[in-house]
């Protein structure tokens, strides 16, 4: 998902070239190191994009939601990649 989302440009400025790629270090009689970077994106109602979400349920990898603002019950799903 986060290819999708880089090639629409929508992550330029957020994340660095050098942090897309896995960073390999090379240490004497190391195995290598692969460091990940972690991408929270700003969650909004689907109804009136409001940003007055409560979480009124969890039950992994699905998470429940409710809008203060319109009363809007709405599922998200979490994706690992």
């Amino acid at each position: 998902m986060t290819k999708w989302i880089n090639a629409k440009g929508w992550l330029k400025g957020y994340v660095s070239e050098k942090s897309k790629a896995a960073v390999i270090d090379e240490g004497v009689n190391k195995e290598p190191e692969i460091k990940a970077t972690i991408v929270r994106l700003v969650l909004r109602c689907p109804r009136c994009k409001s940003l007055k979400l409560k979480c009124y349920g969890a039950d992994r990898p699905v998470l429940y939601y409710k809008c203060n603002a319109c009363g809007w019950k709405f599922k998200v799903l979490e994706v690992d990649k």
